[in-house]
């Protein structure tokens, strides 16, 4: 069946087709009775809107793009629903992407959202992308790009993380001021900043603390992860563990719970939305990093940078809080 469009609901309604357009847009000029008649006859016949018409005419689209890395149940939903809610009260819609971790699918769905004639970009980056070179097309189109959590250091687009480097350091720093020396940190892709930004916050907490860093207290991240940690945990006796997220948490944590480890023999902290630490027993000491709240000041960010493409490029560094079982 044809699609109809607004000239086919002038004719219908005996109207001009511009009298329906506005009719359609709740234009002041146009009389309550037209607008009702012209409304009823586009519900009944299905009638939408042509986007890529209304784009052109309006040289904006309402649609912001989200690019994520992955989806799991960790910090990924807080953070969309603190996203949905700052750019729907400012009349946008989302669209979300998945780039499963590859650059590759990162720059597919760049190119994406070119097409789309999306109005900002709100992106946290793929494990293996070092470079930010297939952001520039954006940056030329003169659509705004906001990097958030998983970012790379950069002169030309905004930023909003967590100090990185600190909140692991402070949280170290609690597993050995209650008595840990033999500390076993778990991180996530070895490519990542943010994962070597944690790395170094990691290792200053224990020479700060004049304990030997050993090469073999580290995991990454990677598809033997499970298997190694496994491993690495029956070959040496940890009396604390640092997790750099709640998905390495979780996904860790039955191994704890298998050989008995958590909490009789090792005590653990994470860098968390506080979600998984509360849900095992006995909870777990963590520091919090709000999902929310980075939703919220990267959509707010990005608003600025829509209303102002002339904005100076800022980065935000959210602050942390430690929380703790007791």
């Amino acid at each position: 069946m044809k699609r109809i469009n607004i000239k086919d609901l002038a004719r219908m309604l005996s109207i001009n087709a511009s009298t329906v357009s506005r009719a359609l847009a709740d234009h002041p000029d146009i009389s309550d009775a037209t607008k009702a008649r012209v409304h009823t006859a586009a519900k009944e016949l299905n009638y939408t809107p042509n986007l890529h018409a209304k784009f052109f005419r309006q040289k904006a689209s309402g649609l912001i793009a989200v690019v994520l890395p992955e989806f799991n149940m960790f910090f990924i939903p807080e953070m969309m629903k603190a996203i949905n809610h700052s750019l729907g009260k400012n009349g946008y819609t989302l669209i979300m992407f998945f780039s499963n971790n590859s650059t590759e699918k990162e720059a597919e769905i760049i190119n994406h959202c070119i097409s789309w004639v999306v109005d900002g970009v709100l992106i946290s980056m793929a494990e293996d992308t070092n470079s930010l070179n297939h952001l520039n097309v954006l940056r030329d189109a003169g659509i705004p790009v906001v990097l958030m959590d998983k970012v790379i250091e950069n002169e030309c687009f905004p930023t909003v993380t967590i100090d990185d480097f600190t909140t692991t350091f402070d949280a170290v720093s609690h597993l050995i001021h209650t008595g840990c020396k033999n500390i076993l940190g778990v991180f996530g892709h070895e490519g990542l900043q943010i994962s070597k930004q944690r790395f170094g916050g990691f290792i200053k907490a224990l020479t700060a603390n004049g304990i030997h860093f050993n090469a073999n207290n580290i995991i990454y991240k990677d598809a033997n992860f499970q298997e190694k940690f496994e491993k690495t945990i029956q070959e040496a006796l940890y009396d604390g563990i640092f997790f750099m997220s709640d998905e390495l948490l979780s996904v860790s944590y039955p191994t704890l719970v298998q050989y008995a480890l958590y909490p009789k023999k090792l005590k653990i902290i994470a860098i968390s939305d506080g979600t998984f630490p509360n849900q095992i027993y006995p909870k777990a000491d963590y520091f919090l990093h709000s999902a929310y709240e980075l939703g919220t000041v990267a959509s707010e960010s990005l608003m600025e940078y829509i209303q102002d493409k002339n904005k100076e490029v800022n980065h935000f560094k959210l602050k942390t809080y430690f929380k703790t079982k007791y």
